[in-house]
């Protein structure tokens, strides 16, 4: 092994012994692995999927140390590893997959059948250190701060959602959700449909009011139908997009109503308890002959790979992603920051641990 730094044998971390019990404590900094770097991480976001997992469903075994959405800077190589990264500044995709079932086969490996993941089912960012193959590094410039660059994982997300829904340039496209990968998907749909209309809808007025001043049209669909909201703003009876990004009944039902005749619904939001579909949504679906997709993680293979492509356009500066980081905090802060983020009359899109 060859590190910039000496390397500690305990390091601080968010560790859940069960659910809803996360304690800030020391543990060990963990081993590298042939093959393997190990990062110092720098920022890591709290995904919505984090508060469910910590303070509800808990993770696949414990204790687990939480966090997929990271960044840091290789401190420390394994023998068997380039030691040219060293000093470099990554961000890693979370999917660890098994590499032996059908969809390994194919590289798609957010369908993996054995997968493990990062800050679920094995230790993951909220913490000082953590060893990551080499694989799964992203590396990103020193242009880039970190904080910006802990957004890689939900703009993946995102970007595969985009990719999925096919939109092209001169299409309108309805996003259904005001949070941060709600808008990182709108950010990425007007990238594509450049001349077309997108349009974030939710209940939120604060959140629609950011939106705006980002550049999106709004409809706020505790207000006004989404259909006429659509119509209002595209002249059209529906979106040849629309992305539900919620993960509610209204949120799929508003994404259907927004969508025009042929078009396409992207299913992307992740749900809290059981779905059901009212008869005249699911007969609008069949009337209007739309195209219901399934977006699930990112693509992190030979032919596409959402992650590169992320991290090239944040290098770019062509979106505005500072605006998406509402506050961040210190790991001794975690009461802090997850009350900040389960609190539904406090405005955030993405809350972030930031280390020295």
């Amino acid at each position: 092994m060859k590190s910039l730094i000496e390397i500690p044998k305990k390091m601080k971390a968010l560790n859940l012994h069960g659910v809803g019990d996360l304690r800030y404590e020391d543990v060990d900094v963990p081993a590298l692995g042939a093959g393997m770097v190990l990062l110092k991480i720098k920022a890591c976001g709290i995904c919505s999927s984090d508060i469910p997992r910590i303070f509800t469903t808990g993770t696949y075994h414990f204790p687990t140390i939480p966090g997929h959405e990271f960044s840091g800077q290789i401190v420390a190589v394994g023998d068997d590893v380039d030691e040219s990264l060293l000093g470099r500044r990554s961000c890693v995709f979370p999917m660890l997959p098994c590499r032996k079932c059908h969809a390994c086969e194919l590289e798609e490996w957010a369908q993996c059948s054995g997968y493990s993941y990062f800050g679920s089912r094995q230790d993951g960012g909220f913490a000082e250190y953590l060893a990551v193959p080499v694989w799964n590094l992203v590396p990103f410039s020193d242009s880039l701060s970190y904080e910006e660059a802990a957004l890689c994982e939900p703009a993946a997300v995102s970007l595969h959602a985009v990719n999925i829904s096919g939109i092209k340039k001169g299409d309108n496209a309805v996003i259904v959700g005001t949070g941060a990968i709600a808008l990182l998907i709108g950010l990425f749909a007007k990238k594509r449909s450049e001349t077309g209309k997108v349009i974030i809808a939710g209940r939120s007025a604060d959140k629609l009011e950011n939106a705006a001043k980002m550049g999106f049209e709004t409809v706020n669909t505790s207000q006004e139908d989404i259909s006429a909201g659509v119509k209002r703003i595209t002249g059209r009876d529906g979106a040849e997009v629309a992305v539900e990004a919620v993960g509610t009944n209204e949120a799929i039902s508003n994404a259907v109503k927004a969508a025009a005749a042929l078009g396409k619904v992207v299913l992307v939001g992740n749900p809290y308890g059981d779905l059901n579909m009212e008869k005249n949504v699911y007969w609008s679906i069949l009337r209007k002959q739309l195209t219901l997709a399934g977006s699930w993680n990112s693509s992190y293979n030979s032919r596409v790979n959402d992650w590169k492509e992320a991290i090239s356009t944040f290098e770019s500066g062509e979106l505005a992603l500072k605006g998406l980081i509402s506050r961040t905090y210190k790991m001794s802060e975690y009461e802090q920051a997850f009350a900040a983020v389960r609190d539904k009359d406090t405005f955030t899109l993405r809350v972030m641990f930031t280390m020295d």
